[in-house]
């Protein structure tokens, strides 16, 4: 027989009449929650929203600033394009007159910043010599700048002693150094460019690279980043034939080397007094004469005379550095130097300054498809450069619109839209800016580009 038994009172069975009661007011919490959490979520969005709008209405804003065209597009903002008004490319009017180049050897005259003004005819790559220092005070500035000090202290060794002792047998040019000595880092460039000492050029190249191959082939790698093409180093002195160049290519690299900074006050001296060596003469024979700041000399009997030197030249308002570049003389130190003083006396006197922009010309039109109006960009000084009879130069007209229209919903008069770049084979000589010449308003609302119309493009120079 079953039996039932009541559940007593307080078990399971008994309260589920009032449980559903707590089951609701639980399930309305978690629904009062969710509705609480998806508002706090629309009213951040709300807010970043108005952020972006305040952002956007802000003149200058920085958040608009750099935003994407695409993004700009998007917002319907549209940018004028510009149709330059002046020639890519103009001359120096008038002939350039013949270098008085030596009929032996190989010579070059190269203006840093405006470019090669003449040359010999035939300039077969051959051995440079001492000149093949140069590039090692550049590879060691570049890796190891003097800014305004003297570098780290070294400390010769015996070791350093011994290589003196045996460049002096060799015949090499060197700088004698004694055990236990001290030399900064500056002393041992004044050693490298002035007296050309070979020892020091080997220890600059181990303490630079590690070895004197690997500093070679930091030369070689350098030589073929500046354009170098006749160029090779086979070490760090130029005691090795095999380190060969061209007068150009030396012409080139000396240009680039005083720019170095701290190169010029390595070598701008007619002499150099050192702890153990005592004074020792510049073996560049007309450094500090006639404007000659720099560079370098050299001999070997493979190369026979060689010297390229740097000299500021004014021109016009403006002063630049011309190198006068001698390889293969049979004569002299002296006569080299002659020979190169000649060639910057001749460079110096074809040098002129010439007008290439007068101050408020238009350059550009600045063209924009919603707009009437007959706007130009203007440079607002005139822009001249440096050269010779019959040098190129070239003009370019880079668009520089701000892709945001300034306070009006326009773009303000005197709003620079353009930079002009005018340069010759030398690199850039100048650079200005162009600016809008009255006020032009922005496209209005709805307004769409003509088919495959580009915004910020230059159409091509006239």
């Amino acid at each position: 027989m079953t039996s039932t038994v009541a559940a007593p009172v307080g078990s399971g069975v008994a309260t589920w009449p009032q449980a559903r009661p707590k089951s609701s007011a639980s399930r309305a919490r978690r629904r009062r929650m969710f509705w609480r959490r998806r508002l706090t979520v629309l009213a951040g969005l709300a807010v970043a929203v108005s952020g972006t709008g305040w952002l956007i209405a802000q003149p200058g804003s920085r958040a608009l600033g750099a935003a994407s065209a695409k993004t700009l597009r998007q917002l319907h903002v549209e940018v004028p394009a510009l149709v330059p008004l002046v020639p890519a490319e103009t001359r120096f009017p008038g002939t350039l007159a013949p270098l008085p180049i030596p009929s032996v050897g190989q010579s070059a005259v190269f203006v840093r910043g405006v470019g090669l003004l003449g040359a010999s005819s035939y300039e077969p790559s051959v051995p440079i010599a001492s000149v093949t220092k140069v590039m090692t005070a550049v590879i060691v500035l570049r890796d190891h700048p003097l800014g305004d000090g003297s570098g780290p202290v070294f400390t010769m060794t015996a070791a350093d002693h011994e290589a003196w002792i045996q460049s002096v047998a060799n015949g090499d040019s060197s700088l004698e150094v004694v055990a236990g000595e001290h030399l900064t880092e500056r002393q041992l460039l004044e050693a490298l460019m002035i007296p050309s000492a070979c020892n020091i050029a080997d220890y600059l190249a181990r303490w630079d690279a590690g070895s004197i191959p690997a500093f070679v082939r930091k030369m070689n790698a350098m030589a073929a980043a500046l354009g170098l093409k006749h160029t090779h180093y086979a070490d760090a002195s130029g005691v090795d034939p095999a380190s060969r160049s061209t007068a150009i290519d030396q012409a080139i690299l000396g240009a680039y080397a005083m720019g170095v900074p701290g190169m010029i006050s390595i070598e701008d001296h007619p002499d150099m007094t050192f702890p153990v060596e005592g004074a020792a003469p510049n073996y560049n024979p007309v450094v500090g004469y006639d404007g000659v700041i720099g560079l370098k000399s050299g001999f070997t009997d493979a190369a026979q005379i060689c010297l390229v030197i740097a000299a500021r030249r004014k021109v016009g308002d403006r002063i630049v550095l011309v190198v006068a570049s001698t390889l293969a003389q049979p004569t002299s130190l002296q006569g080299a130097g002659e020979v190169d003083l000649q060639l910057l006396d001749a460079a110096t006197s074809d040098l002129e300054p010439r007008q290439i922009l007068a101050a408020r010309q238009p350059v550009a039109s600045v063209v924009a498809g919603w707009s009437l109006k007959r706007l130009s960009a203007l440079v607002e000084a005139p822009v001249t450069v440096a050269g010779w009879p019959g040098l190129s130069v070239s003009t370019l007209i880079k668009p520089a619109v701000p892709l945001r229209p300034g306070v009006g919903r326009g773009w303000a008069p005197a709003t620079t839209v353009a930079k002009v770049e005018v340069s010759t084979a030398g690199g850039i000589q100048a650079v200005a800016p162009a600016k809008l010449s009255g006020f032009l308003p922005s496209a209005p609302p709805g307004w769409s580009p003509a088919a495959a119309a580009s915004s910020t493009t230059v159409l091509g120079n006239s």
